[in-house]
């Protein structure tokens, strides 16, 4: 048999809801970004989710329940994927205003996952920018959307807290152990049910 050349990462599920404060509208932009080792073999890297409209029930939720879907390849484990996540929703004259930020990696344990992404949006200078930028409709909001996954630059930037987005996901993964990864779905119970605060 042959050794193989690679390991393989598959991650399935969904972006299953919104929950943000005064926001009664919304809708969610992703994108996986990943180190130059990595390759997709198959799925999509980015995508936007439907227009969803609050529920009337007492949690909320902007639901979403939008697939995810994407299968890829390595030799190295730095620069494992990670899940940004943007969402912009109507303001009250009608404008297409950012609502928050979220960025996570993939989990690197074989199993299935409820994800809980906080969101955060950045903060104006001063009161007189926010003012600024609520009369003309732009808010700040980073220029670059992967800005969320950088190491380095975030230090600096003033941001508040803004709601989560619950994401489920499963992850699969083939021949990690044939690298030297181990990645501890039998300690943890292979295939269980994770929920992690991020």
């Amino acid at each position: 048999m042959d050794t193989p050349s690679s390991f393989t990462v598959m991650a399935t599920g969904q972006l299953e809801a919104g929950e943000i404060p005064y926001c009664d509208n919304a809708y969610c932009k992703y994108q996986l970004v990943h180190g130059e080792d990595w390759q997709r073999l198959d799925g999509l890297e980015d995508g936007i989710t439907q227009v969803t409209r609050q529920s009337a029930g007492p949690d909320k939720l902007l639901v979403w329940n939008f697939p995810l879907d994407v299968t890829y390849k390595s030799t190295n484990a730095f620069g494992w994927p990670q899940l940004i996540l943007s969402v912009y929703g109507l303001d009250a004259l009608g404008r297409d205003v950012v609502k928050g930020y979220g960025c996570i990696h993939l989990p690197t344990c074989a199993g299935r996952y409820v994800l809980k992404v906080r969101l955060y949006r950045p903060k104006s200078a001063s009161t007189v920018h926010a003012f600024t930028s609520w009369l003309t409709g732009m808010p700040a909001e980073f220029s670059d959307p992967k800005f969320p996954s950088y190491a380095e630059g975030r230090e600096v930037t003033r941001v508040v807290s803004n709601g989560h987005v619950k994401v489920q996901i499963n992850i699969m993964t083939k021949d990690m152990e044939m690298f030297g990864y181990v990645d501890g779905s039998q300690a943890t119970g292979g295939g269980s049910h994770n929920v992690r605060h991020l």
